[in-house]
């Protein structure tokens, strides 16, 4: 095949909705995706259900439907174990597609993935891979998650609006406590050494570290025992009469050996340390921000974010120690899960370092070895979705403050992803095609996300333990797995099955019935968009026993910012629509694309454009309408 493009550069915007994509373009907000846009093709684009990560990404780099790579959800169920056993589902091991970089490997092709989500374990032989895993916490490289310690009058920052369910959202974890509380107290200047000058007694504070904290026991490269809590020494001070204002970070109790001399507002450098997790030295960086000190020092506020391993999250292996000498520290999440909790400046100032991060690191790779594809993605977006998007409507309730604090938040997070794009675009010269896409979008939130658990549980369905709300499988005859998926606890097929093979269809109906009737007592409205069996759930490109023997669907207005809604809606300044936008040799300049796009035809379109092969179990078609022939 003759190639039309030499080289392309595939750039995943997580939570990208055309929608937004269009609004904040509109808004002056993201000029570079509006000059893609403007100096190419694009369509709003039918993405995958359910709308969530990992069966969207894979869509996109496979070709395929959920129904033939089988990378169904967050949480898949287990062929022959049961109902309640699921497999976590962002894992290049399940898919049953070939991946497009394979394809791109076996044409002779040599591809570059940074942060491609849904890439991890590494696939490829022949290119090169920087982490891959899933949102925010759900990674494998992290030695300890985010550290705020606080002290006195210390209060979080909410917005209000429902929390997104981990089934939806794992790039957080929603249990466990989410501040590290202090004490400060009179330093004992005997046990001090080289103190600076301070107007007022000095103060000390012990720091803890926690390695494996805030982060997921269940992903973790490292192991779940033996984490050593390694401390730090604070020594609050104070440089003029006003009061306290300064902090000190140190890795003893000699203010000499400082890894941080901070007023309030202020950014310490990285600083390489270890840690202990097992039997093994880990290195990584710290950086602190002082985000509050009053200056009585009656509230303190010192922030870390994540400490990320200089090993095992690359392939080849070595490629780690190749960033850390020649770009730096790599920063895997920008603190998602601190959103409500730091301000949003602070936010703010981590993504911009993340999307410098991944644009350093893929700027470095491409101009040290030859290259043909690049594959690299963001969840920052996503992330705005999950904590800003839900109350940017009117509707949604909120005062006119919390919404104007959404829509900024909504602003400031993808003007700092199109000066990603920016970065990106310097690798694009004139025989290098662009692909801008996402798995899913984003809708805002106006009542609280119906859940098909609660209402199976109300007609009898299902069964849960009082005490620990776990499901009785001995009583339940439906039970929900996953996102959208409702599996017949059926004898025969399921270990403790309980509904015999003859009364399958009547279940099934019964569950279809209890899902397409229910009323919502807030709103008196049903929430169900639809509910239908495995073999009509075809239509949705969803087939084969991963699949629930009943899968339902949302309105937005009753989801979460996506996962149960169906991938065509609308809805305020958001919406499921994926974004394609497609730039380069030999693609139309400023077209708006009439006939439907969708995730699975990427890779062949990136295939046909490059001159290789189709993977191998695509089912997607080249867009023809974007190309010039």
């Amino acid at each position: 095949m003759a190639a039309l493009a030499k080289r392309a550069i595939v750039i995943g915007i997580d939570g990208a909705s055309m929608e937004i994509v269009r609004y904040m373009a509109a808004q002056g907000a993201t000029p570079n995706l509006k000059h893609l846009m403007d100096t190419g093709a694009w369509r709003p684009m039918l993405g995958v259900f359910p709308t969530l990560t990992p069966p969207g990404w894979t869509s996109i780099a496979t070709g395929a439907w959920p129904g033939t790579h089988e990378v169904m959800d967050f949480n898949i169920r287990v062929r022959g174990k049961p109902l309640t056993e699921t497999v976590w589902g962002v894992n290049t091991q399940l898919s049953k597609a070939e991946y497009f970089w394979n394809t791109l490997e076996r044409a002779g092709k040599t591809p570059i993935l940074v942060k491609w989500e849904m890439s991890w374990p590494p696939t490829i032989t022949k290119g090169v891979q920087v982490e891959g895993t899933g949102p925010g916490v759900a990674n494998h490289h992290q030695i300890a998650g985010y550290h705020l310690w606080v002290s006195g009058d210390w209060q979080p920052r909410p917005i209000g609006g429902a929390i997104d369910a981990e089934a939806v959202d794992p790039s957080t974890i929603q249990a466990g406590e989410d501040v590290d509380r202090v004490e400060l107290r009179p330093a004992d200047c005997d046990q001090w050494s080289h103190v600076p000058e301070s107007v007022k007694p000095p103060l000390e504070v012990e720091l803890t570290v926690q390695p494996l904290a805030r982060g997921r026991s269940d992903l973790t490269a490292w192991g779940t025992e033996g984490a050593v809590p390694r401390t730090f020494y604070g020594l609050v001070y104070a440089q003029s009469a006003a009061g306290y204002d300064r902090v000190r970070v140190c890795v003893s109790r000699d203010a000499g050996e400082q890894v941080a001399d901070l007023a309030v507002a202020d950014w310490s450098d990285w600083s390489r340390q270890e840690f202990t997790i097992g039997n093994r030295t880990l290195t990584g960086y710290v950086r602190f921000k002082l985000i509050t000190l009053t200056d009585d020092a009656g509230t303190f506020e010192l922030f870390m974010p994540q400490v990320w391993a200089t090993e095992g999250y690359t392939y080849p292996a070595d490629v780690a120690a190749e960033i850390d000498t020649h770009v730096g520290p790599f920063l895997q999440n920008p603190a998602r899960d601190t959103l409500g909790l730091v301000d949003d400046e602070t936010f703010f100032e981590l993504v911009d370092v993340h999307h410098d991060c991944l644009a350093d690191v893929a700027q470095h790779l491409c101009a040290t070895r030859d290259w043909d594809v690049l594959f690299t993605e963001v969840h920052s977006l996503d992330y705005g979705n999950h904590f800003f998007m839900a109350q940017t409507d009117p509707r949604c309730g909120a005062s006119e403050s919390v919404i104007a604090r959404s829509r900024e938040g909504m602003t400031r997070i993808i003007a700092s992803v199109d000066r990603w794009v920016g970065r990106l675009l310097e690798l694009q010269d004139s025989e290098t095609v662009v692909v801008v896409t996402s798995d899913h979008g984003g809708t805002p939130d106006f009542v609280p996300p119906i859940e098909a658990a609660d209402v199976l549980k109300e007609v009898g369905l299902l069964v849960t333990d009082p005490a620990t709300g776990e499901i009785d499988l001995s009583k339940s005859v439906a039970i929900p797995v996953g996102t959208i998926h409702v599996f017949i606890n059926l004898k025969g097929r399921d270990p403790g099955g309980i509904v015999e093979p003859e009364d399958f269809e009547k279940v099934q109906q019964q569950v279809i019935h209890a899902l397409t009737t229910y009323i919502d007592p807030n709103t008196g409205k049903q929430p169900f968009a639809l509910a239908v069996t495995r073999e009509n759930a075809e239509m949705l490109n969803l087939w084969g026993d991963l699949v629930g023997d009943v899968v339902w669907a949302v309105h937005p207005e009753f989801d979460a910012c996506h996962g149960r809604h169906l991938p065509a809606v609308s809805l305020g300044i958001g919406g499921q629509h994926t974004t394609f936008i497609i730039n380069g040799p030999h693609v139309h300049s400023g077209l708006a694309l009439q006939g439907q796009a969708r995730s699975v035809d990427i890779a062949p379109t990136l295939a046909y454009l490059l001159g290789v092969p189709q993977p191998r179990d695509a089912e997607g078609r080249v867009i023809m309408e974007a190309i010039e022939t």
